[in-house]
């Protein structure tokens, strides 16, 4: 998803003197856009992290039950900790984090545009005088 959300940056991020005007008249449908991708990511984050502390519970249950011998609640959420679908959901989290710090990046800089776009029109006039 990151490669995908990179590659869509880059295309809106063109500007030259013949899609300066259509890039600012967009503006703000792509601003409104890369915003609602990050409240997107944000959710999908919630998700897997609710999804990680309800099995991590039903991990905890399923260590103490199969133990052979009496655990205490501790160690069963240390190996509950390297339970393979935890480790996933682990991983998921963390990239979701680095998609979610990527966007905030990318709306910041979408922010910036509408400045970025006024220079070059500034520079513009300036060369035909």
């Amino acid at each position: 998803m990151l490669k995908r959300y990179i590659d869509e940056i880059g295309k809106d991020l063109v500007l030259d003197d013949f899609n300066l005007k259509e890039a600012q008249l967009r503006l703000p449908a792509r601003k409104h856009y890369w915003v609602a991708r990050l409240i997107e990511a944000k959710i999908e984050r919630n998700k897997l992290i609710s999804k990680k502390k309800a099995l991590k519970k039903k991990v905890i249950k399923q260590v103490i039950q199969e133990s052979p011998v009496r655990i205490n609640v501790t160690a069963a959420e240390i190996a509950a900790e390297n339970h393979e679908s935890l480790k996933e959901l682990n991983t998921a989290i963390e990239e979701q984090d680095v998609i979610i710090e990527y966007l905030e990046k990318v709306e910041r800089i979408m922010n910036s545009m509408g400045y970025e776009i006024k220079n070059i029109v500034d520079i513009q006039k300036m060369e035909q005088l």
